[in-house]
C-alpha cells in the first residue's frame, strides 16, 4: 500500500479491483482489507450491486411507448 490510509487506498483501487486489473499482490491486499474493514466491505458490496443492476438494465427491453417518446425527442433536435 502507499502512504495514504488503507481505506483511502482501497477506495482508489476498488474499480481496478472489480475490473480485474490489479496484480496478485494488490488483489490479496484488497481482499485482506475488505475482510477486516466493515465500511470498505459495504462500499464493495454497493459497487458490485450497482454493476449488477446496470448490467440488468442494459439487457431489459425498453418499453415501446418510451422508445417512441425518445425517438420523437431526437427528431425535434
Amino acid at each position: 500500500m502507499s502512504e495514504i490510509g488503507p481505506c483511502d487506498w482501497c477506495e482508489e483501487v476498488l474499480q481496478p479491483y472489480l475490473d480485474r486489473e490489479l496484480s496478485a499482490t494488490e488483489v490479496a491486499e484488497v481482499e485482506h482489507h475488505l475482510a477486516a474493514c466493515r465500511w470498505c466491505e459495504k462500499r464493495f458490496k454497493f459497487e458490485t450491486d450497482l454493476r449488477r443492476l446496470v448490467r440488468q438494465a442494459v439487457i431489459e427491453p425498453m418499453d415501446a411507448a418510451l422508445k417512441a417518446k425518445l425517438a420523437a425527442l431526437r427528431l425535434e433536435l
